[in-house]
């Protein structure tokens, strides 16, 4: 599962690489070779610092919510803990947005913020995880030579859905413990 993983980030590392060479702007106004060498210094500096912190945060998005997935089935899963990780979860999501620079491909998917029973933290948590499943799988992440528009809508509606739906349940989570304990 590890190596699978790393073989995504691998494939999405070169999707990025495209989309951030063919998207961020060019410098035009340098009247000299050292203004100009200077100036794609800087802009390939930014590059690989855009392309660092999507990579962080693509992985991070995955990791937090697979262990956020695994902890809530074992029953080891607390109302601190779920709170800290949904915060983590909606930072990466609003991040990864901002840097994909998709535009506004997709509108946001209605998000049930009803969230009061154990059974509805459940729904919740699984719908939140395969999002970011869905997301994190999408072909758009895997093929930096064909950019398919309606894959890319798909991963923005994900992205939105996960930006909502952990805000909805870190709104709640605070109730998390109580409703597990009266489960139990």
């Amino acid at each position: 599962m590890l190596l699978a993983a790393q073989q995504l980030l691998l494939i999405f590392y070169a999707v990025v690489t495209f989309f951030f060479t063919q998207q961020l702007p060019s410098f035009a106004g340098a009247k000299s070779w050292k203004l100009q060498s200077n100036h794609s210094q800087e802009k390939e500096r930014d590059r690989a610092y855009a392309r660092q912190q999507f990579t962080k945060n693509f992985k991070d998005l995955q990791v937090i919510s697979q262990n956020l997935l695994k902890e809530h089935e074992n029953n080891l899963l607390t109302a601190d803990r779920l709170a800290k990780d949904l915060r983590s979860i909606n930072k990466s999501a609003k991040a990864l947005r901002s840097l994909m620079v998709l535009g506004k491909l997709a509108e946001p998917v209605k998000v049930d913020k009803e969230i009061n029973t154990p059974q509805q933290f459940d729904n919740s948590l699984r719908r939140l995880v395969k999002h970011i499943y869905d997301f994190a799988h999408n072909p758009i992440h895997q093929s930096n030579k064909v950019f398919n528009t309606d894959q890319a809508q798909v991963a923005h509606a994900d992205l939105l859905s996960i930006i909502d739906l952990s805000k909805a349940i870190e709104n709640k989570a605070k109730r998390y413990a109580r409703a597990a304990k009266t489960a139990q």
